[in-house]
């Protein structure tokens, strides 16, 4: 029988004294420094791709670093809150991070779920 080259389980992360299980795990790395593209109609085949710097600069705190969890625990993380941010898996982060957002899933017959969005330096 085959086995999965990479399995994730036994990842856990923890913020500000809450732990979790995590189900799943998308992990962001974006270049918040790129040039816009201002190509236009009259251009003709072959022409290079004409760009310039963004005119607008995002907020000091968008580092363009995020890391969106699903998870098995009890608890609500608050919106906005700043913490100490540990994941430790096949992904490891630890980082002061925010949270950006928060929901928490109650059913019958399943375990308390939830999913939160961090965003770290």
């Amino acid at each position: 029988m085959a086995t999965t080259p990479h399995d994730s389980s036994g990842t856990t992360f923890s913020f500000s004294g809450f732990t979790g299980t995590v189900t799943s795990l998308t992990h962001t790395i974006a270049d918040n420094s790129d040039n816009i593209d201002i190509s236009h109609l009259g251009l003709t085949a072959g022409a290079s791709v004409l760009t310039q710097a963004r005119p607008l600069k995002g907020t000091a705190g968008d580092t363009g670093k995020s890391v969106s969890i699903e998870f098995i625990g009890t608890g609500v993380l608050s919106q906005g809150a700043t913490g100490s941010l540990s994941v430790s898996g096949p992904i490891t982060i630890s980082a002061t991070a925010t949270c950006k957002s928060s929901s928490v899933t109650l059913s019958v017959n399943d375990v308390v779920r939830g999913s939160a969005e961090f965003q770290y330096a």
